[in-house]
C-alpha cells in the first residue's frame, strides 16, 4: 500500500511515449507520499478507542463483605482514562468500531490536491539563429524545458477498526488492559494530468541534436498517434488490505484515593505488530506513560495527560530505500466530565488533543516555472518541517442494556486542520464487566 501513490502512473513514475526523447519530469508527488505515510503512521499511534476499564465500577459493600456494582457514579468517559480502577480480579471485555474517512491533510483536500510535474533543466549553450558556432558563455534552456505537467489528484484513504479489548484488576488499585485492533484499510488514487506546452516547434538547423528528437516537432503528449493534441491523461491506483494493526498493553493504577478525588498513573506500550507497509500499523514501538485524574460521583470532570515516545519506522523514512525514519513524539491531553443522567444512562464530553514534534507537513504554493516565473492559477504541493497540534471534540453516551451489559455510542468532530484528519469518526461499542 505504500507504493499505491508514488507509483499511480507505473512502477517507473511518468514516462510519456516519445520514442526519441525521454521524459524528465520531476514533482512533488513522491514528496507527498512522505507526509502522507508519516500522518498514517502517526494516526494509528493516536488512534482513540473506548477506555478500557471504563464502564461498571464495583464499589466494597460492608454489608454484604463483598464487592458490588456501583449505583451512584456515572459509567465514566467514553474516549479518556478516569482514575478509578475496575477492582481486584475483576474482568472488563468490549469491541469497539471506529470509521475514518480522511478528508484532508494539513487543510488541504485530498480529494483536490494539486500537483506539478516540472521538467528538469539541462542547462544548453546558445546558439545564434543563423546556426553558427553555439557560445558556451550563454548556456540557456531549450524551449522545451518550459513545459510542465500540471495534476489534480484525489485520495481516498478510508480505515474500518474493530479494537478487541480485556482488562483485569489485579489490586484493588491496579488493572492491566490489553487492546489488539482488526483493521481494513482502502487506499486509492485518481490523477487527472495535463501538459501545459510552451513553443514546441523551433526554428534551429535540424542536425541540432537537441531539436531532432520531436514527433511532428512536439516533445511531449501522451498518445503517440495524436502528440498535438494528447495533452490529457486519467490514471488510478488502488489497493485494500484486512489485518491485525499494534496491539496495545497498558498498566494503569490509582496512585492517590481520596473519597471522590482520585489520581492515576499509567503506561501504555505499543507494539508493532500491523504491516506498516499495509498502513496497519505505525512500524514502530511506542512508550506513553501517562497520568489521569477523575472526581466520582453522577457528574465526573476528568483531566489525562501524557507524552508519547515514538521509535523509528519505514513510514516516516525513505521509501526508495526502505531506510526508517522517526516517528513524531506526541504530547496528548483531554479533558471531559461524564454525566450520570439517569441511573442506566450516562452522557459523556470531550476535548482531545495531540501535539507532534517536527514532523513532515504540506502547504499549497504558487507554482513558478524554469525560468522563475509565476504562473498564474497553478497551484502545487510542497514540503515542510514543523510542529502538528490537532485538536478534537467528542460527545457520546453509554446505556446499560443489562445487568453490567453497557453499548456506547460517541462521535469525534475535527476541530482543527493540522495533520490527516477525517470530519466526523463515529464509535460504537459493547462491553461487560464481572
Amino acid at each position: 500500500m505504500l507504493c499505491v501513490v508514488p507509483q499511480v502512473y507505473g512502477t517507473g513514475g511518468l514516462i510519456l511515449p516519445n520514442p526519441h526523447h525521454a521524459a524528465h519530469f520531476t514533482s512533488s508527488q513522491t514528496g507527498f507520499q512522505i507526509p502522507l505515510s508519516v500522518s498514517v503512521g502517526t494516526e494509528l499511534s493516536l488512534v482513540s478507542v473506548a477506555s478500557p476499564a471504563s464502564g461498571v465500577l464495583f464499589t466494597y459493600d460492608a454489608t454484604l463483605h463483598t464487592f458490588v456494582p456501583s449505583t451512584t457514579q456515572s459509567y465514566g468517559p467514553i474516549l479518556t482514562e478516569r482514575a478509578e480502577s475496575i477492582g481486584k480480579h475483576r474482568i472488563f471485555v468490549g469491541a469497539t468500531y471506529q470509521f475514518f474517512s480522511f478528508s484532508s491533510l494539513d487543510g488541504i483536500d485530498l480529494h483536490h490536491l494539486p500537483v506539478v510535474f516540472s521538467h528538469a533543466s539541462f542547462p544548453v549553450p546558445q546558439c545564434p539563429s543563423d546556426g553558427a558556432q553555439c557560445d558556451p558563455s550563454k548556456p540557456g534552456y531549450p524551449a522545451f524545458e518550459e513545459e510542465y505537467i500540471t495534476t489534480q489528484d484525489v485520495i481516498d484513504l478510508k480505515a474500518h477498526q474493530i479494537t478487541l479489548t480485556g482488562t483485569f484488576g489485579l489490586t484493588q488499585r491496579i488493572d492491566i488492559s490489553v487492546d489488539v485492533p482488526i483493521l481494513d484499510v482502502g487506499l486509492g488514487i485518481t490523477s487527472a494530468a495535463h501538459i501545459v506546452r510552451g513553443s514546441e516547434q523551433q526554428p534551429v538547423p535540424s542536425t541540432d541534436p537537441l531539436y531532432s528528437t520531436t514527433v511532428n516537432g512536439y516533445y511531449h503528449f501522451f498518445n503517440l498517434g495524436d502528440p498535438a493534441g494528447s495533452l490529457d491523461e486519467v490514471v488510478s491506483n488502488s489497493e485494500r488490505v484486512t489485518g491485525v494493526g499494534d496491539v496495545v498493553v497498558r498498566v494503569k493504577g490509582t496512585a492517590l484515593n481520596y473519597e471522590r478525588a482520585r489520581v492515576a498513573l499509567g503506561l501504555d506500550i505499543r507494539t508493532p505488530t500491523g504491516d506498516e507497509k499495509n498502513f496497519l500499523g505505525s512500524g514502530a514501538i511506542g512508550v506513553k506513560p501517562f497520568i489521569a485524574a477523575s472526581y466520582a460521583g453522577r457528574i465526573s470532570p476528568h483531566v489525562n495527560l501524557g507524552y508519547q515516545y515514538n521509535g523509528d519506522s519505514v513510514l516516516a523514512g525513505n521509501l526508495g530505500t526502505a531506510s526508517l525514519g522517526k516517528l513524531p513524539n506526541q504530547f496528548f491531553y483531554s479533558g471531559g466530565v461524564d454525566i450520570a443522567v439517569a441511573r442506566r444512562l450516562t452522557l459523556a464530553a470531550d476535548l482531545l488533543g495531540d501535539r507532534l514534534s517536527s514532523s513532515a507537513r504540506l502547504r499549497q504554493s504558487s507554482f513558478v516555472d524554469i525560468d522563475g516565473v509565476p504562473q498564474p492559477g497553478v497551484q502545487q504541493t510542497t514540503l515542510f518541517q514543523g510542529p502538528v497540534n490537532m485538536v478534537n471534540i467528542s460527545g457520546g453516551a453509554k446505556i446499560n442494556l443489562l445487568r453490567n451489559l453497557l453499548l456506547t455510542g460517541n462521535v469525534t468532530f475535527k476541530a482543527n486542520d493540522a495533520g490527516l484528519r477525517a470530519k466526523v469518526i463515529p464509535l460504537g461499542a459493547i462491553s461487560y464487566s464481572f
